[in-house]
């Protein structure tokens, strides 16, 4: 296999469709954190994979001592607690804008100095910070927000959706595990997990900290616009994931009786062809076929108590059409 090849091909399609999303509806979200989240990730995926951090840096093209800053850069702040310094730093210049590059250090003492000379200028590079002036002089102002994304009702709403997705897929999950796993705020987490329980969609065990919460169904009704962003997640996990076991099996082929993998099948047909309308309804077909089958799936163990842990058989489809 070559991975090289295949690695490079992948990343070019997530990149466009971070971009798509990125502008979905006409907004323009933010993306100049995403390079560091990339890279800190990575590494940290990378390091459970069980490779050293010496060649982690090698495959960065990094010397070892600039791969640990920029961990450090990408990691918790050590003067304000919860936040990366990237994001400490630019939630207190924008706070106390306009602040002098010297005001900004002192509050940020308990960090690596380089490290938050490195992100003063991500910030200004961006386009999210001004910088007026050189060296200590210098002052910085966060840029205008009008293009940039709020958080509002609806965002709250997206929210409750993804934590319920998360739960559902990899619970029972602690209140922390959560909020690791969807990078939400404490807060934010707390309070999603509060309405979801409140609207019956995930129940809750144990006390204090050991709290878990699980959900034993999430869907997303079609034609529903609210909870897209969690249909759209929850595809894109069940193919990577499909994808990731099979590679992790170590498997480069596909069998007919196979019960992990996936399949992509071309159908060229024209306007006046006899199968066209057969091959456009095929994901209507599948979708009301696997339905069909949940439905009853939902019946019957609505009606018994399994003896043994139940498996979840995870089935993924897509379909697009395009002139060619």
């Amino acid at each position: 296999m070559n991975a090289h090849l295949l690695i490079d091909a992948v990343v070019q399609q997530t990149m466009v469709f971070i971009a798509q999303l990125a502008t979905a509806g006409g907004v323009r979200t933010p993306v100049a954190q995403l390079a560091n989240q990339v890279f800190l990730d990575l590494s940290e995926e990378l390091q459970s994979q069980g490779v050293s951090k010496k060649v982690i840096a090698d495959m960065f093209g990094m010397a070892l001592r600039t791969y640990h800053r920029k961990v450090r850069s990408c990691r918790q702040s050590q003067s304000e607690e919860g936040s990366t310094v990237w994001e400490a730093v630019f939630r207190h210049i924008c706070r106390h804008e306009p602040i002098a590059a010297t005001a900004v250090y002192q509050r940020f003492g308990q960090d690596d100095l380089d490290v938050v000379t490195g992100v003063l200028n991500d910030l200004v590079s961006s386009g999210l910070v001004y910088r007026a002036g050189r060296g200590d002089r210098a002052m910085y102002r966060m840029a205008a927000a009008a293009d940039f994304a709020t958080e509002d009702q609806d965002s709250l709403r997206a929210l409750d959706w993804l934590v319920w997705l998360t739960v559902y897929r990899a619970g029972p999950l602690t209140r922390a595990q959560v909020e690791q796993q969807t990078r939400a705020t404490s807060e934010q987490c707390r309070e999603a997990l509060e309405r979801l329980l409140a609207q019956g969609h995930i129940d809750r065990e144990g006390e204090g900290d050991d709290q878990t919460y699980t959900s034993g169904r999430f869907e997303v009704p079609l034609g529903q616009s609210h909870g897209w962003e969690a249909a759209v997640l929850d595809h894109f996990q069940a193919l990577v994931t499909a994808v990731a076991i099979k590679l992790g099996d170590g498997a480069a082929s596909a069998r007919l009786g196979d019960l992990v993998g996936g399949s992509t099948w071309t159908l060229d047909v024209g306007k006046g062809h006899p199968l066209r309308e057969e091959a456009v309804s095929t994901l209507a077909r599948l979708r009301r076929e696997v339905e069909e089958l949940r439905e009853r799936i939902d019946a019957y163990n609505a009606g018994e108590s399994a003896a043994e842990p139940a498996e979840r058989v995870v089935v993924y489809v897509g379909q697009y059409v395009r002139e060619v």
